[in-house]
């Protein structure tokens, strides 16, 4: 059982790492008021540009910067529609979302079934001084420290810094943003971008560190759980990093569970994250009942000539 349970929490924090990427991306969107729901298939052209990299000779560093790449490209086209052609945020979110995973697909149907290196741990000496368990723990790959890193990073960013102010305030009342000399629509840009080359790393982490191969769907709605977690931690980045830790836990376990011989069905044990991003909502209605942290420009486009 304390096998079990050493090699549950060391496993916790890779599969950690691209629920709080993509969160984390999500949230800088969301304090600028983009509503961006295309983060599933934005991650799913991050991993399968992180693929082809990799099986085309090139390092992880190179195949990092092909997922932001990928990442970007796309992001700019959702950041056309909204943004120049004022399509609705929801239905152009929708419309990256498709777009991302069926390109991925087309594209990633050549690089199936053709396992990588992946990212290595850390050296091992690095943690030579802690006890067994705690080494264990320890011993992760850079991206999946740096995914952490970057949430700490970001949450200074927002909230101690002049720019997070002008972000979160082009998110709470655009209008008064621009009346302040803030630029909203470069703010807003500027946002949407570093969101969308957020979830294209955490692509390339599910593609580099949990997969190591290309298989369509890899994504597995982790996405939508993404969007998910940004309402369960209240648009605060450290808030997302204990969100993206449950969610994390809940996901180690599925492998467990799938090699444990249970006697239950094995599409029963899947469901298990979808499950619990049901009653992750059910609990945070019941608790902030009546509260919202939302940003009140959420959703709403902007033009100076429409200033309410």
């Amino acid at each position: 059982m304390s096998h079990f349970l050493l090699s549950w929490i060391a496993a916790v924090p890779a599969f950690a790492a691209p629920f709080l990427l993509a969160t984390t991306g999500l949230i800088i969107n969301e304090r600028a008021g983009v509503l961006n729901l295309g983060a599933e298939g934005i991650m799913a052209v991050g991993a399968v540009a992180a693929i082809i990299a990799m099986v085309s000779g090139f390092g992880a560093l190179p195949a990092i910067a092909a997922a932001c790449g990928a990442a970007l490209l796309l992001t700019l086209l959702f950041a056309l529609l909204v943004a120049a052609l004022r399509i609705d945020q929801v239905l152009a979110g929708l419309v990256t979302f498709a777009l991302g995973v069926g390109l991925s697909g087309f594209v990633g149907d050549a690089y199936g079934n053709k396992p990588i290196a992946g990212l290595a741990v850390l050296a091992a000496w690095l943690f030579a001084w802690a006890p067994p368990g705690l080494a264990r723990f320890l011993d992760q790959d850079f991206l999946t420290y740096a995914a952490f890193l970057l949430a700490i990073a970001i949450w200074f960013a927002i909230e101690r810094t002049e720019f997070g102010l002008r972000l979160r305030a082009v998110g709470e009342d655009a209008p008064a943003a621009d009346a302040a000399g803030v630029g909203v629509f470069g703010m807003r840009l500027a946002a949407v971008l570093a969101g969308g080359v957020l979830c294209g790393i955490a692509g390339a982490h599910l593609a580099l560190v949990s997969s190591q191969i290309w298989v369509s769907g890899m994504v597995a709605g982790r996405g939508w759980i993404a969007v998910a977690l940004v309402t369960f931690s209240r648009w605060h980045p450290l808030r997302a990093m204990a969100a993206a830790i449950l969610f994390g836990a809940v996901e180690a376990l599925v492998p467990w569970l799938l090699s444990s011989g249970m006697a239950m069905p094995v599409y029963l044990i899947q469901m298990v994250p979808y499950v619990a991003t049901i009653a992750v909502f059910i609990t945070t209605g019941l608790l902030h009942a009546g509260e919202s942290a939302r940003p009140r420009d959420l959703g709403r486009p902007f033009l100076r000539e429409e200033r309410r």
